[in-house]
């Protein structure tokens, strides 16, 4: 097949929108669609090949094909996945050790894009950085594809004298059954029609159909292909928006890109009018010459640069980490891409090529085993003594409040609402913000040697979860709310709620606990990265935008008025990132959201009690703990955010003006240790005895929540229990 220059143009306009999206840019937020360009690209260009072969020699060499793409694939993926591994053992938490080589392993064998599916249906995923080799998801699609398509594509032409007339109506079967997959199992199973062959199939499949007809798509008028070209470049630039507005991908949405990457193939480079006018411009030959290498380097480079900084990058740092990529991709087409592909030995070889290929794939794993199973020594020789909790601190309680009295109307029989005396008084709001911290929390501040025996294990702290995550009653990426989430007292007559993100399923051990002991039913709904306020965010763990946010809060609220729950406590991480700026939710959106949400849990009948979010810390906790194992006081929550201050000011505030109970974990976690002159040192210790007091570097140990609940109890019971007499 000659080489076609619109293509070449086509891959880079495709690496480029998904470089976008990836670095953040403002408007490129659907950006993942340069995928789907790709897909359709390499369905197209594979097919071609194996059909122009059959046709010219009477027969699909398969030995030849798989050396091919051996030189073609693996050289390249292979330096940039191992050097990416050592670069990341410098420079991110040793906690993450274990799920990189886990991907790297699975990437050696073309199936890591099972492994990020079933990652994403673990809930976890919400809450971690996502991995250096996230984008090493569709190279594993397109792996599996070319393991399956050239023997089926020869099987099909085998004894066939019209092979385009054999094998097309097949391929559109596959396509239909790909496409029907797609749309109907991206909402309910999202991770895996995202990542999965499946629901991809028909992206490719799109392509191979389109090399099935060429021959009649080649006599198309010239006028027809070109308008199809520069028709189908509009919808690829308009699929970036599209995708971006939608709950699901790919679904019916990813026939836009689809599409219209198949009509600017179609529209050809034939003519002086067709999209090849802007496609074969120099800088999109160069770029699009090193696509698979830029599209493989610049993902790490992303992500390591901001591991190295410790933050989110900088627009001018964005820039420095994809030029730095930009060089790198320059680099391995000019030395490893091209003479590897082009390497006569190599090509008089298939032998050699594929013991080449084996030996690429087994340094792979090597490293991969090798890494997964890395873990630096975090032992310091002490033993610590587990913690004590002393008698709960006494509180200050805000006013009461009082009920308005009914009187029935004299004429019509309908209730109206009088200036009546009161005649029931609510309890006084719950508020700890007069207490002080714990005494176990003041003793822990002399304790800054990472303990032995710490529970949780320093490697496994992260899996270290509430209960409620092993139901699926923790959600996440789903819109739908699931069934039979109730907990507590099943048989208990007073029903209480816990709803939010995983700042709230954080607390589910100890309130699940005061449910059982007080007999009160308890009705639990969380989601991964879902917020309680109306806004759309996004989820850098899952690499995506959580429109489906929405529908799933309003059958919480639905779902808590049906169980009748009479109390909610709530409860959401501040720092959740807004879709359009990737930055965390501002003060003016809690000022905007929240009091109307408090107003719609107050009509359904459900009082709701505020549970601020818990101390924050800067890094991971338990790899800062492995690496400072002697001052732990390194690793510590310090000052609040800008952000994180005004956020809890704003919440704060309404509370007050709206007599909403208020819950403040810093008052007992954190303890002001400033000079008098100074009002801006606040150390909240991360080892309590030997209790790891937070799992990962923004979410509490269960192990911390269970030591902790009788102190919860404490504040809230006697409060809900007066609410209970009332009802």
């Amino acid at each position: 097949m000659q080489h076609r220059r619109d293509i070449e143009g086509l891959r880079a306009i495709a690496v480029l929108i998904v470089v976008a999206y990836h670095a953040g840019f403002p408007g490129w937020s659907g950006g993942f669609i340069g995928v789907d360009v790709f897909f359709v690209l390499s369905g197209f260009l594979i097919t071609s090949l194996l059909i122009n072969e059959r046709e010219t020699d009477g027969r699909i060499a398969l030995r030849s094909f798989y050396a091919r793409r051996i030189r073609r694939l693996l050289p390249i993926s292979s330096v940039v996945a191992i050097t990416s591994v050592v670069a990341a053992l410098a420079v991110l938490p040793s906690t993450t050790f274990s799920s990189l080589g886990t991907d790297v392993a699975a990437a050696a064998g073309f199936f890591v894009n099972i492994v990020f599916a079933a990652r994403g249906t673990d809930y976890l995923a919400g809450d971690t950085d996502p991995s250096v080799l996230q984008h090493y998801w569709s190279l594993a699609v397109e792996e599996q594809f070319y393991v399956l398509w050239p023997g089926l594509i020869a099987l099909l032409a085998a004894g066939a004298q019209r092979v385009r007339a054999r094998i097309a109506p097949v391929i559109a079967v596959i396509v239909a059954g790909s496409f029907v997959a797609s749309v109907v199992l991206s909402s309910s199973s999202p991770t895996w029609s995202y990542f999965g062959l499946h629901t991809r199939a028909f992206e490719l499949g799109i392509g191979a159909l389109l090399a099935a007809w060429w021959p009649s798509i080649d006599r198309l008028p010239p006028t027809v292909r070109v308008a199809l070209g520069w028709g189908g470049l509009v919808g690829i630039g308009l699929s970036v928006p599209l995708a971006a507005w939608v709950t699901y991908f790919p679904g019916w949405v990813a026939a836009v890109p689809v599409l219209s990457t198949a009509a600017v193939i179609a529209g050809g480079d034939s003519t002086s009018h067709s999209v090849q006018l802007l496609l074969r411009r120099q800088p999109l030959q160069w770029i699009g010459e090193r696509s698979y290498s830029l599209y493989l380097w610049h993902w790490p480079a992303l992500v390591l640069v901001s591991g190295a900084l410790e933050r989110s990058l900088r627009f001018s740092e964005t820039f420095g980490a994809l030029a730095l990529a930009i060089a790198l991709a320059a680099l391995g087409f000019r030395f490893i891409e091209n003479p590897l592909r082009r390497s006569q030995r190599l090509i008089s070889q298939p032998v050699l090529t594929y013991s080449f290929g084996v030996s690429l794939i087994a340094a792979m794993a090597i490293v991969g085993i090798g890494t997964s199973r890395y873990q630096p020594e975090a032992s310091t020789g002490v033993v610590a003594q587990a913690p004590t909790l002393s008698a709960a601190t006494t509180t200050t309680a805000i006013t009461p409040t009082t009920s308005p009295s009914v009187a029935p109307a004299e004429s019509s029989g309908d209730p109206v609402e009088t200036t009546a005396t009161p005649t029931t008084t609510l309890p006084p709001i719950v508020s700890n913000l007069d207490a002080q911290p714990l005494e176990a929390i003041l003793n822990a501040l002399d304790s800054a040697v990472l303990p032995d025996n710490v529970r949780p294990d320093i490697y496994s702290a992260v899996n270290d979860t509430s209960s409620l995550y092993d139901t699926d009653c923790h959600q996440f990426m789903t819109p739908t709310l699931a069934d039979g989430c109730v907990f507590g007292d099943l048989s208990g007559e007073f029903t209480i709620g816990l709803i939010g993100d995983s700042h709230a399923a954080q607390w589910f051990a100890a309130i699940n606990t005061m449910a059982i002991e007080n007999e009160w039913r308890l009705i639990a709904h969380t989601q991964g990265g879902c917020p309680l306020l109306d806004v759309v965010t996004w989820n850098r763990g899952a690499d995506a935008v959580f429109s489906h946010c929405a529908t799933w809060r309003d059958a919480v609220i639905d779902n808590l008025q049906q169980e009748g729950a009479e109390v909610v406590i709530m409860s959401q991480h501040w720092g959740l990132l807004e879709a359009s700026t990737r930055e965390a939710v501002p003060a003016s959106v809690w000022e905007r959201d929240l009091p109307p949400f408090f107003e719609r849990l107050r009509d359904a009948g459900i009082e709701p009690i505020l549970m601020l979010d818990s101390p924050d810390p800067y890094e991971a906790v338990p790899a800062c703990a492995v690496s400072h194992k002697n001052d732990l006081s390194s690793c510590e929550p310090g000052l609040l955010r800008n952000t994180e201050r005004a956020v809890r000011n704003v919440a704060l505030s309404i509370a007050d003006e709206m007599s909403v109970g208020v819950i403040d974990p810093h008052v007992w976690l954190c303890v002001d240790v400033s000079p008098e002159d100074d009002s801006d040192t606040t150390r909240c210790p991360v080892v309590v005895g030997d209790i790891l007091i937070y799992r990962d570097s923004h979410h509490l140990s269960n192990t911390f929540v269970e030591w902790f609940a009788p102190v919860l109890s404490a504040e809230l019971v006697d409060w809900i229990r007066a609410q209970s007499d009332l009802s």
